[in-house]
């Protein structure tokens, strides 16, 4: 198990001392992060949240913080949707030249 460094680790000692859940933004304070890259990531499910409160307001453990600061790697995303452009053959510059018929001539 890969452990924080001394620094990281005593902020998250700190941010968790009266706490058991932090807020999204005491949360991004404390990655380092803005909001709407904790919501990507928790979407993404690369960092898990709990919903509290009856607004369903994101929160983040302890346990989920070390979590993503220790085990995760980067988010692997699904490749972008093609799109629906016919696919075309591609062709060594080499062969265009005797494909249009037509030489270089200097």
């Amino acid at each position: 198990m890969t452990t924080l460094g001394a620094a990281t680790e005593a902020r998250v000692c700190a941010a968790f001392a009266d706490t058991a859940l932090l807020t999204a933004e005491a949360a991004c304070a404390l990655l380092g992060i803005d909001t709407k890259s904790l919501r990507a990531l928790t979407n993404d499910g690369v960092i898990r949240a709990v919903r509290r409160g009856g607004g369903g307001h994101r929160a983040y453990t302890e346990g989920d913080i070390r979590a993503f600061l220790t085990e995760s790697a980067a988010p692997v995303r699904d490749p972008r949707p093609r799109s629906n452009h016919t696919a075309q053959a591609v062709v060594p510059f080499s062969q265009r030249k005797a494909r249009t018929g037509t030489a270089d001539r200097r």
